[in-house]
């Protein structure tokens, strides 16, 4: 009885961390779900439940994300207004590239491809990579940040799913009380 306790709140556990997930893709508010987000895991992982409900306050999803990326393109793939010298050297520096025929091209243009198909991919730090490496990266800033903060709730989100099933001691039930029972990947 105590074993079926056990994996019956640790499925409780994997299903709430599941529509925490489909709540934040969507950009909605978590509600009820941030606190049995507390309850369950505030012990085993408080720093990754702070960072999903504080992005859920001022959510961002993957499609703003991309929508932004793509008003920001025209003045990202612009390099920055440089005069005199600092432009004369920028140009002269991009005068003749060497690189391998296999490395990605450095060309504005293809960073932002490049960017657009990691975060479609949901591969956010990668196009975020990329989007530094941008002569207008400046003009990105705030995209920057959101990008972060979407990729560290990914993070938390993953590691949330990953302590439902594999979390040894530190979880807790629907009422509060510590799961004893041990992780059924823990037996095999």
């Amino acid at each position: 009885a105590q074993a079926a306790a056990g994996n019956a709140a640790r499925a409780e556990g994997l299903l709430i961390a599941f529509a925490t997930r489909r709540a934040f893709e969507k950009g909605a508010e978590l509600g009820y779900l941030a606190d049995q987000l507390r309850l369950r895991f505030g012990d085993a992982l408080p720093n990754a439940v702070d960072t999903i409900i504080r992005t859920s306050r001022d959510p961002i999803t993957l499609d703003q994300l991309i929508a932004r990326l793509e008003g920001l393109s025209p003045r990202l793939a612009q390099p920055n207004d440089q005069r005199g010298w600092a432009r004369f050297g920028e140009e002269l520096s991009q005068l003749f590239v060497i690189r391998r025929e296999s490395a990605p091209s450095p060309q504005p243009e293809r960073r932002l491809e490049r960017a657009r198909l990691f975060l479609e991919s949901g591969r956010t730090q990668s196009a975020i990579a990329e989007v530094r490496n941008l002569p207008g990266a400046d003009e990105a800033g705030g995209w920057i940040r959101d990008a972060e903060r979407y990729a560290a709730a990914q993070r938390a989100l993953d590691l949330i799913e990953t302590a439902a099933v594999l979390e040894p001691r530190r979880l807790r039930d629907g009422a509060g009380n510590r799961i004893e029972q041990p992780s059924p990947a823990e037996e095999s």
